[in-house]
């Protein structure tokens, strides 16, 4: 006789990127293991394939992990975290004052994607000339970082991946049609001030942000001139890892 399990919720999302509707399911004790062997072993490729993983297993449909963009997958890690384990997390600060701990509750269905107003995947070069970008996946930037090359070599190998396709007056040249070497010719050519607005794109992309006011209500002083600290700010969460520190 096979043992029982338990059924196990469906919930369903908004994929930032796309806007359409994805369901899925929380974590499982598996998905679990792979996410504790990967912070055990503080390896960022490792923590890399582990969400992914993660991903892949409780997302239902034809997702491809491997060419969704940073951001969505980001996004779709913190609502797996917040249906598995809790919506509320558990965030500490140190006054700037006093230098005692701050705790902060941040509920992660109020973590957004922000998009920046000047963010364009469809950058005109010139009247006749432009390019379309795709956005980085997270496989492209464990690559990218993974490699031994100098940073400014990386931003480019960055951009050349980033690109679908070009188009001018006369026709359309998709990156599948080319190799790398004549996309990076390509953008080698252009002017500075073309080169600046591809730059744009990375600079302006969809990122998780949340901005979260924080006080601190520590006693200071001594005796009768004690009194509570009362400094303040409002702090820009940025980032997935930004949640978890």
């Amino acid at each position: 006789m096979p043992l029982p399990k338990i059924e196990v919720p469906q919930y369903e999302l908004i994929m930032p990127s796309t806007g359409k509707s994805v369901k899925f399911r929380p974590f499982l004790v598996r998905e679990e293991k792979i996410l504790l062997l990967a912070m055990e072993s503080e390896d960022e490729s490792q923590m890399i394939d582990a969400i992914q993983n993660i991903i892949k297993n409780c997302i239902y449909g034809d997702i491809d992990v491997n060419t969704m963009p940073m951001f969505d997958v980001e996004y779709v890690f913190l609502q797996l975290r917040a249906k598995s384990k809790g919506e509320e997390i558990d965030l500490s600060f140190e006054c700037e004052k006093c230098k005692k701990s701050i705790p902060i509750k941040i509920n992660l269905n109020d973590v957004k994607v922000q998009q920046d107003e000047k963010h364009s995947k469809k950058i005109s070069l010139t009247d006749d000339i432009g390019v379309v970008l795709k956005y980085p996946s997270m496989a492209l930037q464990k690559i990218i970082k993974n490699t031994d090359e100098s940073e400014v070599t990386t931003i480019f190998q960055m951009i050349v991946s980033c690109i679908d396709h070009i188009w001018d007056k006369e026709s359309v040249y998709s990156s599948k049609d080319h190799s790398s070497e004549e996309l990076s010719e390509f953008i080698e050519s252009l002017p500075d001030n073309s080169f600046t607005k591809l730059q744009q794109f990375f600079d302006t992309l969809p990122v998780i942000k949340h901005d979260v006011h924080i006080k601190c209500h520590a006693k200071v002083g001594k005796g009768k001139n004690k009194t509570s600290c009362g400094w303040s700010e409002t702090k820009i969460l940025e980032g997935m890892g930004s949640f978890f520190g």
